[in-house]
């Protein structure tokens, strides 16, 4: 129909047709006529592309004045992440999807055995520029047992949605040759726990494989790297790939987030056996709806 014909429609209509798409197509529609674009910027749309349970966020993250509308909000958290009270936990929302990424700092996890929390050069703290990540990283140096625990409450991620769960780190080297380890993942939720095992000594090289059956590796040793063949048959092994900033990504696992809460929490959980150089920044969970980057 013609933009005049488009004024003509119920706003109800209209509310209807533009809460079915998403952020961005929703910011497009604006511009189809003036009835559109005082739909589309509505609160009433965009409250529903908001979390309907937004955490609490730590004082100063939001402007002292509360945005103006519900788009200005969506703008604000999608821009940049937003520390949560006690600032080692940061939440951003995904600007195509309105998906949650929640970031947890070193500080953040149970690490028994770290040697050292030390800043990691560039990258600065969630709450100042587009950054993700955390100034400081958790340092393991010849550790004979590795352990990283970390808790979330669940009434703070959105309800009957599914989450990644993803180790973010760098390692230097390894103490032995090429020997290959595995280390053990654990997710726990509501009485339940599932386990997987993964590996921070090798890494999927950028264009082989899908992440589940890959085709070719890259393990690191103390005498450098050596690239090899897929691992044996029928080994169900995670391996990490190399996000944009540089830093090493593996899947520690997935849950489901109910639709009811009931005020329990996830329980996270990465152990092994072997000695590293090994740097952790942080643990991140992203909505299935949102891609790591």
């Amino acid at each position: 129909p013609a933009a005049g014909e488009m004024e003509r429609l119920p706003e109800e209509l209209l509310m209807r047709v533009v809460s079915l798409t998403s952020p961005p197509d929703a910011c497009r529609a604006a511009a189809v006529s003036r009835a559109f674009r005082a739909v589309a910027d509505s609160d009433a749309v965009w409250s529903l592309f908001l979390p309907r349970n937004l955490p609490r966020f730590a004082k100063g993250e939001l402007p002292r004045t509360s945005p103006s509308s519900k788009k200005e909000l969506f703008r604000r958290l999608s821009d940049q992440p937003a520390l949560l009270p006690h600032k080692l936990v940061s939440m951003q929302l995904d600007r195509a999807t309105g998906a949650q990424r929640f970031t947890l700092s070193a500080r953040a996890l149970q690490i028994p055995r770290c040697t050292n929390r030390a800043p990691v050069g560039s990258l600065s703290n969630c709450s100042k520029g587009n950054k993700r990540f955390f100034s400081e990283a958790a340092q393991f140096y010849r550790v004979n047992e590795l352990e990283i625990r970390a808790k979330v409450q669940r009434k703070m991620l959105s309800q009957n949605t599914t989450y990644a769960v993803y180790l973010v780190f760098k390692l230097a080297y390894v103490y032995y040759e090429f020997g290959f380890t595995y280390e053990v993942a654990s997710i726990g939720v509501a009485g339940r726990e599932s386990t997987r095992q993964v590996s921070v000594q090798g890494y999927i090289k950028d264009g082989d494989g899908d992440g589940n059956a890959p085709q070719r590796h890259i393990f690191q040793g103390c005498r450098g790297t050596l690239s090899c063949d897929a691992i044996t048959s029928g080994e169900d092994i995670h391996f990490p790939r190399e996000n944009a900033n540089g830093w090493m990504e593996v899947e520690l696992g997935e849950f489901h987030n109910d639709e009811a809460d009931d005020g329990g929490e996830v329980s996270i959980s990465f152990t092994g056996e072997s000695k590293y150089c090994l740097t952790v920044l942080g643990i991140e969970l992203i909505s299935k709806q949102q891609k790591p980057t």
